[in-house]
């Protein structure tokens, strides 16, 4: 709970510094220390957003001592924290407030591996659609080439395996068979007919 204070002469203010060293990434916990003047120790500290001025986190310090630790969660939503900080402590029988630090601001780095993954994604994307794509013309050719070979069947269902109708008319290729062929098969047709056929009696007497 956020100590209220009774008088209106603010305290030094304390320096707020960055203690994780090197870069820091998304998801990476980040060290910030506050830190009163030295003769004003055991006091409260308070850690605020800049951009909001919302409280993020208090601390208090132990005995003796004029500095916290404050750590934070960054997100992979953040790019950058900004924030300051300010302490209240007794003097005398009252409490006092301090003035607001400096504003820290953070840089936070996207991770390699985030720019792995994400290209790798891409690449199985791309790769989806261009097997989804050549199935998808391939089935379209198939289809068109099934409607083709419909398209080009002429002999009737009835036909018999000999290529005749059952009816002795016989169906030729135009392509590999002669005229004359295809005229001494008709009149053989034509002959047999007539000889399977029964006389007709001949009488020349008149009734």
């Amino acid at each position: 709970m956020e100590l209220v204070a009774v008088t209106s002469a603010p305290l030094p203010a304390p320096h707020l510094s960055l203690m994780t060293s090197g870069a820091i990434y998304m998801g990476q916990e980040i060290q910030l220390q506050c830190t009163a003047p030295e003769n004003y120790p055991e006091g409260t500290f308070h850690l605020y957003s800049h951009s909001t001025g919302e409280q993020l986190q208090t601390a208090q310090a132990p005995e003796t001592k004029n500095s916290v630790m404050f750590t934070i969660q960054s997100s992979y939503a953040m790019k950058s924290i900004e924030c300051f900080c300010k302490y209240q402590c007794y003097v005398g029988n009252e409490i006092q407030v301090s003035e607001v630090s400096n504003v820290l601001s953070v840089t936070i780095n996207v991770p390699v591996w985030v720019f792995v993954v994400v290209g790798l994604v891409g690449l199985l994307i791309l790769v989806a659609s261009v097997l989804v794509t050549v199935y998808l013309l391939r089935r379209n050719k198939k289809k068109k080439q099934e409607e083709r070979d419909k398209d080009s069947i002429w002999i009737d269902q009835q036909m018999t395996p000999d290529w005749s109708d059952g009816n002795h008319n016989m169906v030729y290729d135009a392509n590999s068979v002669s005229k004359t062929d295809i005229s001494n098969t008709y009149l053989s047709n034509v002959d047999s007919q007539m000889e399977s056929r029964s006389p007709v009696p001949f009488s020349s007497f008149r009734t």
